[in-house]
Order: C-alpha cells, then structure tokens, then sequence
C-alpha cells in the first residue's frame, strides 16, 4: 500500500520544472505589452559602444541594422499561424531585441560623439533586396 501512495505523487524535482517552465511561459505572454525599446535595455551593456570611433560606430550600425531587418523579416514569414509565432518567440525574438537594443546604444553613442546620423541613417535605411535570406 504504501508503494501504491509514493507512485501516485510527482517527484518535487519534477514539479518544481513544471513551475519553471509554466512561469517562464507566462512572463513571456506577459511581456507582449511591453515595448522593444524596454526589453532591448536589458540585454545590452549601456556602454558598450563607448571606445569606437563614428567609423566603427557607422559599420556596426550597418551590420547590426541588416541583421534586424532579417530578423523581421524571418518573424513575419514564420508569425503566419499560432506554431509559427510560438516557434518565432522562442527562436528570432531574443535575437532581435538583442540587435534592437545594440541599435538603440549605437544611436546613443553615435549622437554622444557627434558622428551625425551615421547609426541613424543606418537604422531607418531599408535593407537591400540581397541582404534579405528566402
């Protein structure tokens, strides 16, 4: 009989990954209200871009500005059905708020050291067609 008690309980190590999981799920449709902007702060070092220079400042603007647009643009394809936006979530969007919030200090320290609107041009630029993976 008492065999037949222990089999019937889950083992806590399993429900506490059964908490963790339901948790992590729920703060993620949670933060659907929240903006890129608040969630990309997060990610990024504030100063990261403090020692480049405007050149270096205006390459990693360009790099990190296609690499978004792709990350967009591989959101809306895969963001068609329910699985499509699950899979989304867990796959492109860490991703893209990472480069969002690099983008939003490359702006900020683009316009600390005057360098013009390299960061900003390259930011509202659309990307090219060949800079986009089919």
């Amino acid at each position: 009989m008492r065999y037949f008690i222990k089999a019937n309980f889950i083992s806590p190590i399993l429900s506490v990954a059964m908490l963790a999981t339901f948790s992590a799920l729920l703060a993620g449709c949670g933060a659907q209200g929240v903006s890129d902007d608040k969630l990309g702060r997060f990610l990024v070092s504030p100063d990261k871009y403090e020692y480049y220079n405007c050149d270096q400042l205006a390459v990693e603007a360009k790099t990190k500005s296609t690499r978004e647009a792709e990350l967009e643009a591989l959101t809306a394809k895969a963001g068609r059905d329910a699985s499509g936006k699950f899979a989304s979530a867990l796959a492109y969007r860490p991703e893209y708020l990472q480069v969002h919030g690099e983008m939003n200090e490359l702006r900020k320290a683009s316009a600390a050291k005057n360098c013009g609107s390299a960061a900003g041009a390259a930011s509202s630029a659309p990307p090219s067609a060949g800079s986009q993976r089919r």
